[in-house]
């Protein structure tokens, strides 16, 4: 009798485990075009961490073609001006910033003639 409540309560244990994980879904990474802005402009500004930065350029964004095209271009200007923090709050030497902010115009052009 033991055995068989022990078994029913491992099942009923199992079960209440599977439906929850089916039920809460894995946070997704779904940055928009607006908060992409501001990190850009925190960037030229001296205002972003460098964890602000990791995360941006680390993470592939697959719902939106446009900022995933901004991404890679940050990832090529963060490979050839990056110089980490500095007094000044700049991750970016200053050809690195003047590059930042062509693709910061861009993206705003790009967002002003979608809507």
């Amino acid at each position: 009798m033991l055995l068989l409540v022990s078994v029913a309560l491992s099942v009923l244990i199992s079960v209440a485990v599977f439906t929850v994980l089916l039920w809460v879904r894995t946070p997704h990474y779904q940055l928009q075009p607006e908060q992409v802005i501001q990190l850009l402009e925190w960037m030229i500004l001296g205002q972003a961490t460098e964890n602000d930065w990791r995360v941006f350029c680390d993470y592939p964004i697959r719902h939106n073609d446009l900022l995933e095209q901004v991404r890679h271009s940050c990832i090529e200007i963060d490979e050839k001006y990056y110089i980490g923090d500095t007094r000044a709050g700049h991750l970016l030497n200053r050809l690195g910033l003047e590059r930042l902010g062509e693709v910061l115009d861009s993206l705003k052009q790009a967002i002003q003639t979608k809507d």
